[in-house]
Protein backbone atom coordinates (compact mmCIF):
# COMPACT_ATOMS: atom_id res chain seq x y z
CA UNK A 1 0.00 0.00 0.00
CA UNK A 2 1.58 3.12 -1.11
CA UNK A 3 0.84 7.07 0.52
CA UNK A 4 2.68 10.22 -1.04
CA UNK A 5 3.60 12.93 1.55
CA UNK A 6 4.74 16.38 0.51
CA UNK A 7 8.35 17.26 1.11
CA UNK A 8 9.24 21.11 0.40
CA UNK A 9 6.61 20.83 -2.68
CA UNK A 10 7.94 17.53 -3.70
CA UNK A 11 5.94 14.32 -3.20
CA UNK A 12 7.87 11.71 -1.65
CA UNK A 13 6.72 8.02 -1.82
CA UNK A 14 6.01 6.23 1.69
CA UNK A 15 5.18 3.00 1.35
CA UNK A 16 3.75 1.12 4.38
CA UNK A 17 4.88 -2.14 5.79
CA UNK A 18 1.87 -4.89 4.92
CA UNK A 19 1.86 -5.80 8.75
CA UNK A 20 0.69 -2.79 9.62
CA UNK A 21 -2.26 -2.90 7.14
CA UNK A 22 -5.36 -2.19 8.98
CA UNK A 23 -8.45 -4.85 9.50
CA UNK A 24 -10.31 -5.20 6.05
CA UNK A 25 -13.85 -4.05 6.35
CA UNK A 26 -17.04 -5.76 4.84
CA UNK A 27 -19.42 -3.79 2.88
CA UNK A 28 -22.90 -4.76 2.56
CA UNK A 29 -24.66 -7.81 4.05
CA UNK A 30 -22.72 -11.31 4.54
CA UNK A 31 -23.67 -14.17 2.49
CA UNK A 32 -23.38 -17.88 4.28
CA UNK A 33 -21.89 -20.51 1.83
CA UNK A 34 -22.27 -23.84 1.52
CA UNK A 35 -19.15 -26.06 1.78
CA UNK A 36 -18.65 -29.69 0.16
CA UNK A 37 -19.63 -32.79 2.44
CA UNK A 38 -17.99 -35.23 0.95
CA UNK A 39 -15.37 -35.98 -1.95
CA UNK A 40 -14.94 -39.31 -4.36
CA UNK A 41 -11.47 -40.74 -4.29
CA UNK A 42 -10.50 -40.23 -8.48
CA UNK A 43 -12.07 -36.09 -8.74
CA UNK A 44 -9.24 -33.96 -6.87
CA UNK A 45 -11.15 -30.94 -7.48
CA UNK A 46 -13.49 -32.52 -5.59
CA UNK A 47 -11.34 -33.22 -2.91
CA UNK A 48 -10.05 -29.41 -2.78
CA UNK A 49 -13.35 -28.43 -2.13
CA UNK A 50 -14.07 -30.64 0.30
CA UNK A 51 -10.86 -29.96 2.50
CA UNK A 52 -11.72 -26.55 1.97
CA UNK A 53 -14.71 -26.94 3.86
CA UNK A 54 -12.83 -29.26 6.60
CA UNK A 55 -10.40 -26.24 7.10
CA UNK A 56 -13.41 -24.36 7.73
CA UNK A 57 -15.11 -25.96 9.89
CA UNK A 58 -11.93 -26.95 11.67
CA UNK A 59 -10.13 -23.87 11.50
CA UNK A 60 -10.60 -22.15 15.58
CA UNK A 61 -9.75 -25.47 16.84
CA UNK A 62 -6.46 -25.87 14.65
CA UNK A 63 -5.61 -22.38 15.42
CA UNK A 64 -5.78 -22.72 19.32
CA UNK A 65 -3.65 -25.75 18.61
CA UNK A 66 -0.99 -23.37 16.50
CA UNK A 67 2.66 -24.09 18.86
CA UNK A 68 1.83 -27.62 18.17
CA UNK A 69 1.55 -26.84 14.33
CA UNK A 70 4.40 -24.92 14.49
CA UNK A 71 6.99 -27.15 16.37
CA UNK A 72 5.98 -30.21 13.87
CA UNK A 73 6.89 -29.93 10.16
CA UNK A 74 4.70 -32.60 8.83
CA UNK A 75 1.72 -30.24 10.46
CA UNK A 76 3.22 -26.73 9.17
CA UNK A 77 3.46 -27.92 5.68
CA UNK A 78 -0.14 -29.40 5.55
CA UNK A 79 -0.78 -28.74 2.24
CA UNK A 80 -4.06 -26.57 1.96
CA UNK A 81 -6.33 -25.77 -1.26
CA UNK A 82 -8.14 -22.50 0.16
CA UNK A 83 -9.09 -20.09 -2.85
CA UNK A 84 -6.57 -17.33 -2.15
CA UNK A 85 -3.63 -15.97 -4.41
CA UNK A 86 -0.91 -15.00 -3.67
CA UNK A 87 0.54 -11.26 -5.42
CA UNK A 88 4.22 -10.39 -5.55
CA UNK A 89 5.45 -6.52 -5.81
CA UNK A 90 6.88 -5.90 -8.96
CA UNK A 91 7.75 -1.91 -9.22
CA UNK A 92 4.64 -0.08 -9.04
CA UNK A 93 2.60 -2.62 -9.43
CA UNK A 94 1.84 -6.46 -8.29
CA UNK A 95 2.36 -9.90 -10.31
CA UNK A 96 -0.12 -12.94 -9.55
CA UNK A 97 2.39 -15.65 -8.13
CA UNK A 98 1.68 -19.78 -7.73
CA UNK A 99 2.79 -21.00 -4.27
CA UNK A 100 1.46 -23.36 -2.31
CA UNK A 101 -0.01 -23.05 0.89
CA UNK A 102 0.31 -24.48 4.21
CA UNK A 103 -1.39 -25.02 7.53
CA UNK A 104 1.49 -23.10 9.11
CA UNK A 105 1.86 -20.48 6.26
CA UNK A 106 -2.34 -19.30 6.97
CA UNK A 107 -1.88 -19.62 11.12
CA UNK A 108 1.05 -17.19 10.72
CA UNK A 109 -0.51 -14.64 8.74
CA UNK A 110 -3.64 -14.86 10.87
CA UNK A 111 -1.45 -14.04 13.92
CA UNK A 112 0.89 -11.61 12.67
CA UNK A 113 -1.19 -9.60 9.68
CA UNK A 114 -4.05 -7.76 11.09
CA UNK A 115 -5.48 -7.39 6.95
CA UNK A 116 -5.96 -11.33 7.47
CA UNK A 117 -9.39 -10.63 9.35
CA UNK A 118 -12.80 -8.88 8.19
CA UNK A 119 -14.31 -6.77 10.38
CA UNK A 120 -17.72 -7.72 9.55
CA UNK A 121 -21.27 -5.25 9.49
CA UNK A 122 -21.69 -6.29 13.24
CA UNK A 123 -18.30 -5.03 14.04
CA UNK A 124 -16.83 -8.58 14.99
CA UNK A 125 -13.89 -9.65 13.75
CA UNK A 126 -13.37 -13.08 11.17
CA UNK A 127 -10.34 -14.77 9.67
CA UNK A 128 -10.31 -14.66 5.83
CA UNK A 129 -9.65 -17.78 3.86
CA UNK A 130 -10.78 -16.98 0.69
CA UNK A 131 -10.70 -14.10 -1.78
CA UNK A 132 -9.37 -13.07 -5.61
CA UNK A 133 -9.44 -10.34 -7.79
CA UNK A 134 -12.54 -11.29 -10.18
CA UNK A 135 -11.87 -9.76 -13.76
CA UNK A 136 -14.53 -8.85 -16.09
CA UNK A 137 -15.37 -9.28 -20.12
CA UNK A 138 -12.13 -6.60 -20.98
CA UNK A 139 -9.91 -8.08 -18.28
CA UNK A 140 -10.88 -5.61 -16.02
CA UNK A 141 -11.11 -6.15 -12.02
CA UNK A 142 -14.36 -5.97 -10.87
CA UNK A 143 -15.28 -4.01 -7.86
CA UNK A 144 -15.81 -4.13 -4.98
CA UNK A 145 -13.93 -7.09 -4.34
CA UNK A 146 -15.37 -10.07 -2.47
CA UNK A 147 -13.81 -12.08 0.50
CA UNK A 148 -14.58 -15.33 1.89
CA UNK A 149 -14.25 -15.90 5.90
CA UNK A 150 -15.09 -17.85 8.99
CA UNK A 151 -17.68 -17.27 10.75
CA UNK A 152 -17.81 -18.35 14.79
CA UNK A 153 -19.56 -21.11 14.45
CA UNK A 154 -16.97 -22.20 11.83
CA UNK A 155 -19.31 -21.80 8.54
CA UNK A 156 -18.12 -19.77 5.26
CA UNK A 157 -18.91 -16.36 4.82
CA UNK A 158 -18.69 -14.38 1.56
CA UNK A 159 -18.88 -10.36 1.89
CA UNK A 160 -17.75 -7.51 -0.20
CA UNK A 161 -15.10 -5.60 0.54
CA UNK A 162 -12.94 -2.37 -0.40
CA UNK A 163 -9.46 -3.52 0.38
CA UNK A 164 -6.99 -4.17 -1.92
CA UNK A 165 -7.22 -7.68 -3.00
CA UNK A 166 -3.28 -7.39 -4.24
CA UNK A 167 -2.36 -5.97 -0.92
CA UNK A 168 -4.14 -8.66 1.30
CA UNK A 169 -2.15 -11.40 -1.14
CA UNK A 170 0.92 -9.66 -0.94
CA UNK A 171 0.67 -10.02 2.88
CA UNK A 172 -0.16 -13.65 2.49
CA UNK A 173 3.31 -14.29 -0.02
CA UNK A 174 5.59 -12.37 2.67
CA UNK A 175 4.92 -15.07 5.22
CA UNK A 176 5.44 -17.96 3.05
CA UNK A 177 8.45 -16.52 1.63
CA UNK A 178 9.47 -16.56 5.38
CA UNK A 179 9.38 -20.62 4.94
CA UNK A 180 11.20 -23.16 2.53
CA UNK A 181 9.39 -26.17 1.57
CA UNK A 182 9.48 -29.76 2.90
CA UNK A 183 8.66 -33.22 1.49
CA UNK A 184 7.38 -34.85 4.77
CA UNK A 185 3.86 -33.71 5.58
CA UNK A 186 0.25 -34.71 6.57
CA UNK A 187 -3.02 -34.34 4.52
CA UNK A 188 -5.33 -31.77 6.27
CA UNK A 189 -7.54 -34.61 7.43
CA UNK A 190 -4.75 -36.87 8.82
CA UNK A 191 -3.25 -33.44 10.22
CA UNK A 192 -6.58 -33.03 12.17
CA UNK A 193 -6.56 -36.59 13.57
CA UNK A 194 -3.27 -36.26 15.24
CA UNK A 195 -4.11 -33.17 16.76
CA UNK A 196 -7.94 -33.52 17.84
CA UNK A 197 -8.22 -37.12 17.72
CA UNK A 198 -10.82 -36.99 15.22
CA UNK A 199 -11.22 -39.51 12.12
CA UNK A 200 -13.26 -36.88 9.85
CA UNK A 201 -12.99 -39.02 6.78
CA UNK A 202 -13.58 -42.92 5.46
CA UNK A 203 -10.53 -42.93 2.74
CA UNK A 204 -11.13 -41.01 -0.08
Amino acid sequence: MRTFQTTKGRAVERVIPLSSLGYCKAVGKSEREECAAYAQAFDNSEKARWRTGLFVRYAYRLLECSERVFADERLFYAPLPLPLRMWAKKGAGYTPVEMSLTLGHILVWWQDYRCSQVESEEGELHYIFGFDIVRGKFGFPIKPYKLRYIGKEGQAYCTETDISIPDLGASLYEVCCQYGTSNSYFELEDAIEYLLGERVYQRL
